[in-house]
Parts: structure tokens; C-alpha cells; sequence
């Protein structure tokens, strides 16, 4: 059985900006999680190294996949219909 990708890739490459888009979602999240408070737990330095944390593979993540979708989007302009 074979796939024709033609077919599929205009929905694959909003599929991988969907992904980049839930990186930043979930980056924000995580950040605000990480967030000092007044009353008490993480303070400045270690919510500065938890942002740095959080970040960096959060960001090759939503990297790797807006390249993957700029490639899927100018195949599908190239092969659509």
C-alpha cells in the first residue's frame, strides 16, 4: 500500500504549525508555572534557569517542525492541485 503525499501535504504542514504553535503554548504555561511568587517558593535566579530550561528544547522542537512544515507547504505548491 502506498501513500500518495500529494494528497496529504497541505494538512501534514499545518499539522507541523499546529505543533510549533503548541510548543509556545506550552512554553507559556511552563513559564507561569515557573514564575516567582511573593508567598513563597521559587524565587528570581532558579525561575530565570527554569525559563532558560524549559526553553531551549522547546524551541528546537517548534524549529525542527516549522521547517518540516515550510517543506511540506512548498511541496504541496509545487505538486497541488
Amino acid at each position: 500500500m502506498e501513500i500518495d503525499m500529494k494528497k496529504y501535504a497541505k494538512l501534514a504542514s499545518l499539522g507541523a504549525f499546529g505543533v510549533a504553535g503548541g510548543c509556545a503554548a506550552l512554553y507559556a504555561l511552563l513559564a507561569w508555572v515557573a514564575s516567582p511568587t511573593p508567598t513563597g517558593g521559587i524565587d528570581r535566579v532558579h525561575s530565570t534557569i527554569a525559563y532558560i530550561g524549559i526553553a531551549l528544547p522547546v524551541l528546537a522542537i517548534a524549529a525542527v517542525h516549522l521547517a518540516y512544515a515550510r517543506q511540506l507547504a512548498s511541496y504541496a505548491k509545487e505538486h497541488g492541485k
